[in-house]
């Protein structure tokens, strides 16, 4: 028994060897795979923007990394009473703002009529001195008062109007704004309004205005309305993948290890698709299906063998480890026949003499 047992222990050392030289060739041709990436320490960039008084980028990573504590302190700096409705007295008159309180009252005011008239008026006036106008909230501010009683567009339009004031609106998207209402074409501008205002609800009117940064035209704003409403924390995939993070909305597994990961996470889940999780490798999905009664111990296995041979252990790990389990394998491996280890026995009798031969 011994003897299989240093038979058996050979043959799995050998095995190991083989298997990790065969896995890390396969992981590095492969890859890379999201699983192999360090998770993004959201809590720590979370105090790092409260330091530096970036309370709305502090909010975002905060409540996707789940920090409770630096998530309640950007809270308490964002609504101070007074400030609040300094921005939003602010907003509502010039029709611009850089935070939720000024931009939200910004679209209230679009939204009751006053803001579009006020946008008028200013260009009319703009237009009477000879000075540039802005054929974009001319546009828009006649929509606007047209919409007036269809809220979900009228909101759109107002959302629209509070990115061009930002200067979020891009010039690809502001131009193909102008040329529809130019050209009087009202349902690619209705549905145009309609999503954006489908953001504006899912994002509010600060974080809507930050997401139409994305949209270079009709299709992009209706892609975004899209993402916006399915995938977590879109305003922190947006900054970091810009429109790459929109492709991935429709795979909620990919996304979510994808954003888990940060910018780079991101980056690798746009480029490679659904390749970049090792989990959904062939081999691995048929073993799944093999092992269906635990498949959360199955990922788990997973996840630890991409960390372990493709972040931890770099080739002269894997080359050191495999030339150690083989030269073990050869040291305790038996050698040679086996024999019943005892001496032959002497029968007592002397062998008769062989006769010569006379030459």
């Amino acid at each position: 028994m011994k003897r299989i047992g240093r038979v058996l222990l050979a043959v799995a050392l050998v095995l190991a060897a083989l298997m990790a030289l065969t896995g890390k060739v396969v992981l590095e041709a492969r890859g890379p795979y999201l699983e192999a990436l360090p998770d993004h320490p959201f809590c720590i960039e979370a105090e790092w923007a409260l330091a530096e008084d970036r309370v709305a980028d502090a909010l975002e990573l905060a409540e996707a990394g789940a920090c409770t504590n630096a998530a309640a302190r950007a809270r308490a700096r964002w609504t101070t009473i007074a400030a609040t409705f300094s921005r939003c007295a602010a907003g509502a008159w010039t029709g611009r703002g850089d935070d939720v309180a000024a931009v939200g009252c910004a679209l209230a005011s679009d939204l009751v009529v006053f803001g579009d008239v006020r946008d008028l008026t200013r260009q009319g006036v703009s237009w009477a001195r000879g000075d540039a106008t802005d054929p974009v909230l001319i546009g828009l501010s006649a929509v606007g008062l047209v919409a007036t009683f269809a809220p979900h567009v009228d909101a759109g339009g107002a959302l629209l109007k509070a990115a061009r004031r930002a200067g979020a609106l891009t010039d690809a998207l502001a131009g193909a704004t102008v040329r529809l209402v130019r050209a009087g074409t009202w349902r690619p501008l209705v549905n145009m309004f309609s999503d954006a205002g489908r953001i504006a609800r899912r994002l509010g009117p600060a974080g809507g205005t930050r997401a139409l940064r994305h949209a270079d035209d009709v299709d992009d704003v209706a892609a975004l309305a899209g993402f916006v409403e399915a995938a977590p924390n879109p305003l922190l995939a947006l900054r970091w993948a810009g429109k790459g993070a929109v492709r991935l909305g429709d795979d909620a597994v990919l996304y979510g290890a994808a954003l888990a990961k940060g910018p780079d996470g991101l980056a690798l889940a746009a480029a490679r698709g659904g390749r970049a999780l090792l989990a959904r490798q062939p081999v691995l999905v048929a073993l799944a299906k093999a092992v269906h009664r635990d498949p959360a111990a199955l990922a788990a296995f997973v996840a630890w063998l991409a960390t372990m041979l493709v972040r931890w252990a770099s080739w002269p790990v894997v080359a050191a480890f495999a030339a150690g389990a083989l030269l073990v394998a050869a040291a305790i491996a038996p050698r040679g026949r086996r024999t019943s280890g005892r001496p032959p026995q002497s029968t007592g009798r002397t062998p008769p003499a062989r006769p010569s031969r006379i030459t």
